[in-house]
């Protein structure tokens, strides 16, 4: 019977506990909704004194939230990688990046790659071509990918933009591509030489200096 009273005693603290801390978050909770009114009923009527309209601000009852995607209020940068790229026109150019499955378990990703646009937003002469549209990592591995682009009639000194898309469902991940078209940018310059420096170098006088081996003598005496 004891044992009984004293299991019923507990179940009774144990409710009498949980309501007290219940009624203590929900306090909590609605207590900046409180002081803000209490803060608005003074501000009214010092603004009403003085003849003003009162500048009433409402209190915040739940947490700030934005339409972001997730984690909460913080978005995936618009690009997680960038490439640069300066070329000459009528160039071809193979533009190769990495995919790295940093996750615990195996990972699909989607590859696409937007238009590739100028300054103005009008479209490239040509579209640049990947060289797969997905790939399937496993964890830590890494694969590369090539961007091919023919530069066939780009304009000398423009710059064009386009974006790499990564996907594995719902989100897009971005690699932002940057071209310039520069005909003189780091070009490799050859001055051929006059080629007669190179035979007067070849004819001169040590190429025509040797010593004249000595001369074996014949025996003309005649044995018996």
């Amino acid at each position: 019977m004891q044992s009984s009273n004293s299991n019923l005693s507990g179940i009774q603290d144990m409710l009498g506990n949980t309501i007290k801390n219940v009624a203590s978050t929900s306090l909590a909770a609605y207590k900046p909704l409180l002081d803000g009114l209490v803060n608005n009923m003074s501000i009214l009527n010092k603004s009403l004194l003085k003849g003003q309209m009162p500048e009433i601000k409402l209190p915040k009852v739940f947490k700030e939230t934005c339409n972001c995607c997730p984690p909460e209020c913080e978005c995936p940068p618009h690009c997680i990688a960038a490439i640069n790229r300066t070329a000459a026109e009528t160039e071809r150019i193979v533009v190769p990046f990495m995919i790295k499955n940093n996750c615990s378990h195996a990972k699909t990703y989607r590859v696409g790659i937007r238009p590739l646009t100028d300054q103005d937003g009008k479209p490239a002469p040509s579209q640049p071509t990947l060289s797969k549209q997905a790939v399937t990592l496993e964890p830590g591995k890494s694969e590369r990918v090539l961007m091919s682009l023919d530069l066939n009639n780009f304009n000398n000194g423009s710059t064009y933009t386009t974006e790499i898309v990564l996907r594995e469902k719902e989100f897009n991940q971005n690699i932002c591509f940057t071209l310039l078209i520069d005909n003189d940018h780091q070009l490799v310059s050859a001055e051929p030489k006059d080629e007669k420096k190179y035979k007067l170098h070849w004819q001169s006088w040590q190429s025509h200096y040797y010593c004249e081996p000595n001369k074996q003598r014949l025996d003309t005496t005649t044995h018996q």
